[in-house]
């Protein structure tokens, strides 16, 4: 088990993370949010989410646990590297 700081608080690893991806509501994003998904080992994990009032964006939910910080940051910044995807909560 390990541990790390998240501002005042201490997380100890193993621990269950949720993300919410942000996207531009097309096909190709949302294919490809998918396409990376699989290549974490998420495929099986990841569900639409909710759709802005104008159509222009859409979101994703993932939970699952993750074993150290490293882990936590790279399935963050991965996401965060599609082309499309607006901001990862």
């Amino acid at each position: 088990m390990s541990e790390c700081q998240f501002g005042d608080e201490e997380i100890k690893f193993p621990v269950e993370v949720h993300y919410r991806i942000v996207c531009d509501s097309s096909m190709e994003v949302s294919a490809h949010v998918m396409v990376v998904a699989d290549e974490l080992g998420l495929a099986d994990k990841i569900k639409s989410g909710n759709q802005s009032s104008s159509g222009k964006y859409i979101t994703f939910q993932v939970s699952t646990v993750v074993d150290s910080k490293e882990e936590m940051h790279n399935i963050d910044q991965t996401f965060r590297a599609v082309e499309g995807v607006k901001m990862v909560l």
